[in-house]
């Protein structure tokens, strides 16, 4: 395919598209996911291009979309990743919520145990750190991914202790690992190329999680903590994205992303 052409064309979507590999996750594309997902796209095609020297079907390329709880991190991912396999740039939409050392009941707890003990300055040690995600788990899947390993074994987890298990995935064909998480630009992630931060403010985020309904109370005054923590964790690793959305679907810089997160306190 012409390389000008796959820089500025998206094809047609069908009924459905693909998601990522989170069993029972909830994928509704809408209106504004397929925009801003079309706004990201050609900026997206430019740093693949840039970073593969013009041929992005000779060398491996992870790609994080990092934001907020229910920003739109599933649809906007699921959506970039149809694009590229469209184009002809292999992909695969990995969830990163499948690595967490416990599943979503118990790490909940422990998020309030933690917070119990310790106060605020302890959950915010805990989130997002080591001692709440298997890093070195994922690290491992992006190192292979890089190496060119064809079959890599990738977590699979839902939300009750018998929804745990590995399913081997054929990478032969990949050359563009989408890696779909809150997490997705720590500070403890490593070897990814480009990352996508979708920028909201904790109100913007806490009404997705409501719409999605994918836990019980979502806006409970914890988890609205929680939330608030998640976005400082998030603005404080921006510098270090590629390309920012902002909420209203533009392109921005880290300093105009800044702005309007210190607007919205």
């Amino acid at each position: 395919m012409d390389k000008s052409k796959r820089s500025s064309t998206v094809p047609a979507l069908p009924d459905s598209i693909p998601h990522g590999d989170m069993p029972g996750d909830s994928v509704h594309i809408k209106h504004d996911h397929i925009l801003k997902a079309q706004t990201i796209y050609p900026e997206l095609i430019s740093e693949i291009e840039k970073r593969a020297g013009g041929s992005p079907e000779n060398r491996k390329t992870v790609v994080s979309v990092c934001g907020g709880s229910g920003v739109g991190k599933s649809e906007t991912a699921s959506l970039l990743s149809f694009y590229l396999n469209s184009s002809g740039i292999g992909t695969y939409t990995m969830s990163g919520d499948n690595y967490p050392h416990r599943i979503p009941k118990y790490n909940d707890m422990e998020r309030e145990r933690v917070y119990a003990e310790g106060g605020e300055a302890a959950l915010r040690a805990y989130l997002g750190s080591e001692l709440e995600i298997n890093f070195k788990e994922v690290n491992e899947i992006i190192r292979l991914f890089h190496a060119g390993e064809p079959t890599i074994f990738l977590r699979r987890m839902g939300r009750t202790e018998t929804e745990l298990w590995y399913e081997p995935v054929d990478f032969s064909n990949v050359n563009v690992l989408m890696l779909e998480w809150t997490h997705g630009n720590n500070d403890n992630l490593r070897g990814i190329d480009i990352p996508i931060l979708l920028g909201s403010t904790p109100a913007e985020t806490l009404a997705h999680r409501i719409e999605r309904n994918r836990d019980k109370a979502p806006d409970s005054p914890f988890i609205t903590m929680v939330l608030g923590m998640e976005q400082d964790l998030l603005t404080s690793q921006a510098h270090k994205a590629k390309i920012i959305l902002s909420k209203q679907g533009e392109i921005i810089s880290c300093e105009e992303y800044l702005r309007r997160i210190n607007e919205s306190r």
